[in-house]
């Protein structure tokens, strides 16, 4: 019997910048094989940029908000959906949770839609299927990580990383299947990111590069506490000299401004043209207050007085006292930006705590943190001392992190990496690896049994 593969009908009808329909999605009403709607290049092309477009409404902060909330920088939000992720509840299935797991694996399927089809188009050449499949693997290896991250425990968290992990999806299907080990799951992600590393292009637009692949692969192994891959990766990128650290601390310039240090993000267009995508809902719309009302996202005091602790610090500007709590200014008056996800600053972070951490040229890390604090000081004037420490140099990259990724959902990761590496760490008071702290699956994943959720309980 011939498997189905089911493209929605609007494939044939969409352009070279998709819309953020999801007109494919598992086999729905109305669809159509995919050998009816993959017949030329342009339409392979199409699908590959409806993987990017999943991405890029993801990223808009629906993403980020959801892994801040998981961390210690925010005061209680208001709203049942992100109160229960911020309490770290996991007998809760809520929408904004559930809609961010599905359209990640909306993405995937959309990816192994187009790698296990390049055969239906004859007059695609070799060199545009291996660009497209490298870069599919790139988005596919991507969103894995994000969900192992967020929905089980850290890489490091039982020995030989035995404990469950989520559904290694690799073919364009929705069957029911049992969760994947942990270890499984990141072999499976470094396999997909070496095959993208070594056949995407240097330069490919708004796309995923060869750099990307490279950035991607620094972020996990830093993850995985593999310092010594984490410093190489991350210096390839670095030493490329492609990028450069953005001028001032905003990171999010108004479009169309490209910020010299994004390695891979996701494009907004500008209002007016053919095709508008303001990538920021999600940032905008809950820490943004308008001047009438709280937002739904403050920063809490602690992470403010942890900011403050140098009154000279020019990310202070960030922070807005708000009745106890700080409104996040990194956005403010912002109605679209281009959002960067692997970008210098991080990398140059990753590397220095990387170098640290492995015994390697310490001069080379505090030059690393250097640059951050002159960016956000003055030249000279909070330098690291060039007689500091390993564990000083530690100290104050993750200080650097920690502060520059605020509002990024980025912290969450590095907290538990550390609980995985060993290190006493809490989270509001809450173990680094308790329940609450791995996200509840959704409802449909428990249609087979051969799937276990996360245990129930919470963090209290």
């Amino acid at each position: 019997m011939k498997k189905k593969l089911y493209i929605i009908a609007a494939l044939a009808l969409s352009t070279a910048v998709v819309s953020c329909e999801k007109w494919l999605e598992y086999p729905p009403e109305g669809a159509i094989l995919a050998e009816d709607a993959l017949k030329t290049p342009d339409d392979a092309q199409r699908l590959l940029n409806s993987c990017y477009d999943v991405l890029a409404n993801l990223f808009d902060g629906r993403y980020q908000n959801v892994c801040e909330l998981m961390g210690d920088n925010l005061a209680t939000p208001t709203g049942l959906d992100y109160n229960a992720i911020y309490n770290h509840e996991t007998n809760f299935f809520t929408p904004t949770s559930n809609g961010v797991y599905g359209d990640f694996y909306y993405a995937v399927y959309r990816c192994n839609s187009l790698i296990k089809n390049f055969d239906l188009i004859p007059d695609l050449a070799a060199s545009e299927r291996t660009r497209m499949e490298a870069e599919a693997r790139f988005i596919r290896a991507f969103c894995h990580w994000n969900v192992v991250k967020t929905w089980a425990q850290p890489y490091g968290s039982t020995p030989g990383n035995t404990h469950m992990g989520i559904i290694i999806r690799e073919e364009a299907s929705n069957v029911p299947k049992a969760r994947n080990t942990v270890a499984e799951v990141y072999s499976f992600i470094l396999s997909d990111l070496q095959f993208a590393m070594a056949n995407l292009p240097e330069t490919n637009g708004n796309y995923a590069t060869k750099n990307a692949a490279v950035g991607l692969l620094a972020m996990i192994y830093f993850h995985m506490n593999d310092y010594t891959q984490a410093e190489t990766y991350a210096s390839l990128v670095i030493n490329s000299g492609m990028y450069a650290l953005n001028d001032t601390i905003d990171r999010y310039p108004l479009n169309p401004s490209v910020n010299p240090e994004t390695v891979f993000g996701t494009v907004s267009s500008t209002p007016g043209d053919a095709h508008t995508d303001l990538r920021t809902d999600n940032f905008v719309g809950n820490y943004n207050a308008s001047g009438i009302l709280d937002p739904n996202l403050m920063f809490n005091n602690e992470f403010y007085n942890f900011v403050a602790l140098n009154g000279s610090d020019d990310r202070l500007g960030w922070f807005q006292s708000n009745s106890g709590k700080y409104q996040n200014m990194r956005f403010d008056g912002k109605l679209y930006f281009n959002v960067p996800i692997i970008y210098l600053t991080e990398l140059k972070l990753i590397r220095a705590e990387s170098i640290a951490q492995s015994g390697g040229d310490l001069s080379i890390a505090i030059q690393d943190i250097n640059d951050i604090r002159d960016r956000a000081f003055g030249a000279g004037i909070n330098d690291l001392d060039p007689a500091s420490s390993a564990q000083q140099v530690i100290d104050a990259a993750r200080r650097e992190y920690r502060i520059e990724t605020a509002g990024e959902g980025k912290w969450i990761d590095q907290l538990k990496r550390m609980g995985a590496h060993g290190e006493n760490i809490t989270i509001r008071n809450a173990p680094w690896n308790c329940p609450g702290l791995a996200l509840q699956f959704p409802n449909n994943e428990f249609t087979s049994a051969l799937f276990v959720g996360n245990p129930e309980g919470g963090c209290n």
